[in-house]
């Protein structure tokens, strides 16, 4: 896969990335070799030590019933690691996902901090948005695989989601212009926390063209329609019966949304979240088809600056499948943004222009999304673990290590032609 290099003060050069092992089924040797620059210099070996941490975090010990496997990065990324001594390690990888949701998390931290104390040699650890709470981290030479933001001592990788086998076992996609227009499934945050997914679904649920699907949306409304007619648990039970265990939730006060409660329409589509169908959400066969029958997918920050969304999107459309649209994705939180050109693979919208935007858009010919489906097709391995997502991952480790804590390239900088 060439690559090509672009900076102020020299012309452009070439990088090629070779992959280690005969394919990707195969185990990834950490001795990644890389050919950089014009004089095709080769770069030294890069040997990987797991380290095997007496507290395992684990989908058993997440809190709360969460089950999630978006966040167990190191599951999917030690399979494809030859374990060298530690002794001839270039850097150590610590072998437990340190997700927030888990009860071990703590246990496997103090693990981390003491074997950061005793190295001489970086180390990674996979974390979900929880390295910022550990100060004794920052002081060392301490790596953090990351789903979210972007500072000098992460790694930004995908979230750990299977998606390319599965889309593969389906059948092709749907003709484009027989497609619905715009797919958007998915969580919409309370609106203290974030307005984006409320304004994108205010503009969608309506539209004939567009599949609109949230397990939680209905929430928002029943918020407001109790504290106008009733109460809370009455009210929710009236509309969606006494089995339904979500009635126990109590709603948050809307003091921090006043802009959005004076937009125009508000109290009717507020009160049309109140009555959406539940459970209005897709199951994950149905969604993995649907992301192959729409033109456009859309993906927006939720609860945090990221979503998996973008990955899952990224995929459909090197399937053939929706051309993701972007809303409110920073693209320095999208993974590899040093050899992914994400501008070539999406569309950008701000919310408020998004349904016209789908107006022009859906008019478009297969042949005018042809260049973004091709992009996809190569880049979209590099972020699915089924494929390259790993080795990608090592990848991004042994350049780190080499040239030391620093800001990421901006996106931009070094891309897949």
């Amino acid at each position: 896969v060439w690559v090509r290099t672009a900076c102020k003060r020299c012309m452009y050069t070439s990088l090629l990335l070779l992959l280690a092992g005969s394919g990707s089924d195969s185990a990834l040797d950490a001795n990644t070799t890389e050919r950089i620059g014009p004089s095709s210099r080769v770069l030294p070996r890069c040997n990987v030590h797991v380290f095997e941490p007496v507290h395992k975090t684990s989908t058993k010990s997440r809190q709360g019933g969460s089950t999630e496997s978006q966040y167990d990065v190191f599951s999917r990324i030690a399979p494809r690691v030859n374990s060298t001594p530690r002794s001839s390690a270039d850097w150590i990888l610590f072998g437990s996902d340190l997700t927030f949701r888990d009860a071990h998390r703590y246990p496997a931290i103090r693990e981390l901090i003491e074997l950061a104390a005793n190295s001489t040699v970086p180390i990674v650890a996979s974390s979900f948005f929880i390295h910022t709470r550990v100060p004794h981290l920052r002081r060392r030479s301490v790596y953090i695989f990351s789903e979210m933001e972007t500072r000098s001592e992460q790694i930004l990788v995908p979230f750990a989601l299977t998606v390319g086998s599965k889309l593969d076992g389906l059948a092709p996609p749907t003709a484009w212009e027989n497609r619905r227009t715009a797919l958007f499934v998915g969580h919409v945050p309370q609106l203290w926390i974030s307005t984006t997914r409320w304004r994108i679904w205010r503009q969608l649920y309506n539209r004939s063209d567009a599949t609109v699907a949230s397990p939680d949306v209905w929430t928002l409304g029943i918020g407001l329609e109790c504290a106008r007619n009733g109460t809370w648990q009455e009210h929710c039970t009236g509309l969606h019966g006494p089995v339904n265990m979500s009635c126990d939730l109590k709603p948050r006060s809307a003091t921090r949304c006043r802009a959005v409660l004076r937009e125009p329409g508000f109290l009717r589509d507020f009160v049309a979240a109140g009555g959406a169908v539940v459970p209005s959400k897709l199951g994950r066969d149905a969604y993995l088809r649907a992301g192959l029958d729409h033109k456009f997918c859309i993906v927006a920050a939720g609860d945090y600056p990221n979503t998996g969304k973008y990955v899952e999107a990224i995929i459909f459309a090197s399937r053939g499948g929706c051309v993701p649209v972007f809303i409110g994705v920073s693209p320095r939180s999208l993974a590899f943004g040093s050899v992914i050109d994400y501008r070539r693979v999406a569309l950008w919208s701000g919310v408020s222009s998004l349904g016209s935007n789908l107006d022009l858009w859906r008019r478009w010919s297969a042949e005018q999304v042809r260049p973004m489906m091709e992009y996809a097709r190569t880049v979209g391995k590099l972020l699915d673990y089924d494929a390259e997502g790993a080795e990608q991952a090592l990848r991004e480790v042994c350049r780190r290590v080499r040239i030391g804590r620093g800001p990421e390239p901006a996106m931009g900088g070094r891309v897949y032609g």
